[in-house]
């Protein structure tokens, strides 16, 4: 009987000593979930310092930041040629539908000022469905010419994943790597778990990311 006391006795400090633990964490993960937060968002952005480039490589989708921020470079002398690899069609998109975003990516492009033979999509297979898919698409590209410099234009919060795929894709290839990432018209690092989309796109980052890892 008494060892039975005993054992509740020490199971209830036990008790009591991890939910006070566990108590003060969330108010401490509370009080610093902006720093948190903000930190979980600046870790999956690169930024690579700028110098001029043969290409500038546009990842396809997010047409409502990618291209501006590729046409910006143009504008800026950075490459003469922006390079686009071009997305596979889904069934809405094969019947008209739905607007694919390789030519909406190709009339952004026109649009903020890009010449149109400075533009150039790329041939892959049928389009390209991943990160992989584009990073191969380029590597391509590369043993075709004689390409030394890439800027690689993609989304903020996709720049990490995206920079350790080309890195593991082009391992063989000569080809120098320059990551410049276009800021996303309503969200960045510091106020992305404030929006829906912010919260997808993170959440997405992390689980590609570890999935890329483990497989």
């Amino acid at each position: 009987m008494l060892n039975k006391i005993s054992y509740l006795k020490s199971l209830l400090k036990f008790l009591v000593i991890v939910l006070t633990t566990v108590f003060f964490i969330i108010i401490l993960l509370y009080f610093f979930r902006g720093l948190i937060l903000t930190g979980m968002g600046k870790f999956l952005i690169v930024e690579d310092s700028l110098s001029n480039a043969d290409i500038i490589y546009l990842l396809s989708g997010d047409v409502g930041s990618r291209p501006f921020h590729a046409a910006e470079l143009y504008r800026k002398n950075y490459s003469n040629t922006i390079l686009v690899p071009p997305q596979k069609l889904n069934p809405a998109e094969e019947l008209g539908i739905f607007p694919n975003p390789t030519p909406a990516t190709v009339k952004v492009l026109l649009h903020k000022g890009v010449k149109k033979i400075d533009i150039v999509v790329i041939d892959f297979d049928n389009g390209v469905t991943s990160t992989t898919d584009e990073a191969i698409a380029l590597r391509r590209y590369i043993n075709k010419t004689k390409i030394k410099n890439v800027i690689i234009v993609t989304s903020a919060f996709h720049s990490f994943r995206a920079k350790y795929i080309f890195k593991k894709v082009l391992k063989l290839t000569p080809v120098n790597i320059i990551m410049s990432p276009a800021p996303h018209w309503k969200f960045d690092e510091t106020n992305w778990w404030k929006y829906e989309e912010g919260l997808i796109y993170c959440a997405n980052e992390y689980l590609k990311f570890i999935h890329y890892l483990l497989f």
